[in-house]
C-alpha cells in the first residue's frame, strides 16, 4: 500500500516546503510604512535519517539528534509487517525400494513391444549359466521364458509394499516348483535378468537403472528362496494330476472341458491355473475355471483357439475323454472385499467372461451381495458363451444385472452394439464403482483407459497385469 498526505498537510515530500513548526512566533501587527520582518528564532535542521518508501517494509532504526518535525509526528506509524508465511515442508524423499520398484515398473513398460525377443534372450543367457535348466523348457521356449519373467518381474514392483510382495510369494513360488524351478536357481535367474535388460533396456537403461534392478531383484528373491524351500520342505506336491472327463465343441473354435482332479485343487473365485495337457509337454497354458469352488472339486474350462496357438488349438481339437493333465497352481489377483459397500462393475470380453461367472456365483453365497453391473462383450452372439448363466443367475438375484455387447452385430435387439469400451462409458457414471475387467489385454487397456478418461479412479480399476 502507499502512504497519501493527509488534507491540508501541503506537500508530502518535506524537502519541498517544510512543515511548520510551533516555534515559529506570529508576526506582531505592522504599523503602515517600511514592511520590517518580525525577529525569528533559528529553526534547527531536520535530522538526517534514510528515507524509507511507505509499504511493508520495516521503518528505520531512530538517529539520535533533535525531535522530529510536527509532519513527522502526525503521520501513522508504519504498519507492522506481517509474520513470514512457514515454508512448505518438502516431500520426503523415495525410500532405495519405492524407488528400485518404481524403475522395475518403467523399464519393463518400456521394453513391452519387445518381449519376445527379450524372453528368448533371457532364456540363452539361463541356459548357459545353467545349462541343466534346458530340460525345463518345451522347443519353443518363448512363451514359458516370458511367464517367467513376468512372474520375476511382478515380485520385483512390489518390493516397496512387502504385504502385497507376501501375498504374491505363495502362488509365485508354486508355479515356479511347477516348473521344476529349485530354490537355488534364483541367483541364476536374476544373472539372465539383468544381462537381458542390459541388452533390451536401450537409452533408458543406465548405471542407475541396473542398480534398481540388481536391488529389487535382491529383496524379492530372498523372500522366494526362503518360501520355495519351505515348500519343498512341507511335501506337498507342486503339481496336481487331473483327468478330463468331459469335452464338448460349441464353435470350430471353442471348446468347453470338465476336468476332474486326484485331489482338491485350492483356488479362489476369480483366479487361473498352469495347465499342462500330454499333448503338447512342458508347454504351459493358464486357463480361468468357470465356476466358483465346488465340493466335488470338479474343474470347467472354456478354450479358444487362438492363432498360431499351439496349445490352445490342441485343447480344442485333438484333447479326449480320459486324457491326463497336470495342473499347477492358482494365481491372480481378481477378486472382491465383502466388506465393501461399493457397486461393482465387471467387464468382460470373450472368454474372459469365466473369472466373471465365477467371482458372481461365489458372491451369490454371500449373506450380503454387493450389487453389481456385469458387461459381456464379443464380435458375435456365439462369443458369449457364459451369457445364458449369467442371466439365469440375475433372475435369481436381483443384485445382478448383465448387460451382452456385440461388436460385429449391432441390429441384434438384445445385445448392445459397439465395442466394450464405448458401450461400457456410454450406458452410466461409473466413478464410484469398483471395476474388475477380464479378457485379452487389448481390451483390458482399451476399457481402463477409457473408464480413467470418463473420471474413475485408477485405484477403482482391478485386473491381472500380466495378462498373457
Amino acid at each position: 500500500m502507499s502512504a497519501e498526505p493527509l488534507p491540508g498537510d501541503g506537500p508530502a515530500d518535506p524537502a519541498l516546503a517544510p512543515p511548520p513548526s510551533p516555534l515559529l512566533r506570529p508576526s506582531p501587527t505592522v504599523r503602515p510604512g517600511p514592511r520590517r520582518l518580525a525577529t525569528v528564532r533559528p529553526v534547527p535542521a531536520p535530522p538526517t535519517a534514510p528515507m524509507v518508501r511507505p509499504g511493508r517494509h520495516a521503518a528505520p532504526d531512530p538517529v539520535d539528534g533533535p525531535a522530529p518535525s510536527v509532519a513527522s509526528v502526525a503521520a501513522p506509524p508504519a504498519p507492522t509487517p506481517p509474520a513470514p508465511a512457514p515454508r512448505a515442508s518438502r516431500p520426503a524423499p523415495p525410500t532405495p525400494e519405492a524407488d528400485a520398484a518404481r524403475r522395475v515398473r518403467e523399464a519393463w513398460e518400456e521394453v513391452g513391444p519387445q518381449v519376445d525377443e527379450l524372453a528368448d534372450w533371457f532364456a540363452a543367457l539361463l541356459f548357459s549359466l545353467d545349462p541343466g535348466s534346458r530340460a525345463l523348457f518345451p522347443a519353443r521356449i518363448t512363451e514359458p521364458a516370458r511367464r517367467l519373467l513376468r512372474s520375476l518381474v511382478l515380485a520385483m514392483s512390489t518390493v516397496d509394499r512387502p504385504a502385497d510382495l507376501a501375498a504374491l510369494l505363495e502362488p509365485l513360488v508354486r508355479e515356479h516348483r511347477a516348473l521344476g524351478l529349485r530354490a537355488g536357481q534364483y541367483e541364476t535367474l536374476g544373472v539372465a535378468l539383468i544381462g537381458a535388460m542390459r541388452r533390451f533396456g536401450g537409452a533408458t537403461w543406465d548405471d542407475a537403472a541396473e542398480h534398481a534392478w540388481v536391488r529389487a531383484f535382491s529383496l524379492a528373491a530372498g523372500p522366494m528362496e526362503d518360501a520355495a524351500r519351505a515348500a519343498g520342505n512341507d511335501g506337498a506336491p507342486a503339481l496336481a494330476e487331473a483327468t478330463v472327463v468331459g469335452h464338448r465343441r460349441v464353435g470350430w473354435d471353442l471348446a468347453v472341458l470338465h476336468v476332474a482332479p486326484d485331489r482338491p485343487v485350492p483356488y479362489r473365485a476369480g483366479q487361473s491355473l498352469t495347465v499342462e495337457i500330454p499333448q503338447r509337454p512342458r508347454m504351459w497354458r493358464t486357463l480361468s475355471p468357470v465356476t466358483a469352488p465346488r465340493p466335488d472339486g470338479l474343474l470347467e474350462f472354456h478354450v479358444r483357439a487362438v492363432e498360431g496357438g499351439w496349445v490352445s488349438r490342441a485343447m480344442v481339437a485333438h484333447t479326449a475323454t480320459g486324457d491326463r493333465w497336470r495342473l499347477g497352481p492358482a494365481s491372480g489377483r481378481l477378486g472382491l472385499d465383502p466388506r465393501s459397500e461399493r457397486e461393482v462393475l465387471m467387464v468382460a470380453g470373450g472368454t474372459g467372461g469365466a473369472p466373471v461367472l465365477a467371482l458372481c456365483e461365489d458372491m451369490a453365497r454371500w449373506a450380503r451381495p454387493r450389487p453389481c453391473t456385469v458387461f459381456l462383450g464379443g464380435r458375435v452372439p456365439d462369443d458369449l458363451v457364459v451369457l445364458d448363466r449369467l442371466r439365469a443367475l440375475a433372475e435369481a438375484h436381483p443384485w445382478l444385472a448383465v448387460a451382452p455387447v456385440c461388436e460385429d452385430d449391432p441390429l441384434d435387439p438384445e445385445t448392445l452394439p459397439g465395442t466394450l469400451p464405448d458401450a461400457v462409458v456410454r450406458s452410466g457414471d461409473w466413478s464410484s464403482h469398483d471395476v474388475l475387467l477380464s479378457g485379452s489385454p487389448g481390451m483390458i487397456r482399451a476399457t481402463a483407459q477409457a473408464l480413467l478418461v470418463d473420471g474413475v479412479p485408477l485405484d477403482r480399476i482391478a485386473y491381472d497385469p500380466f495378462t498373457q
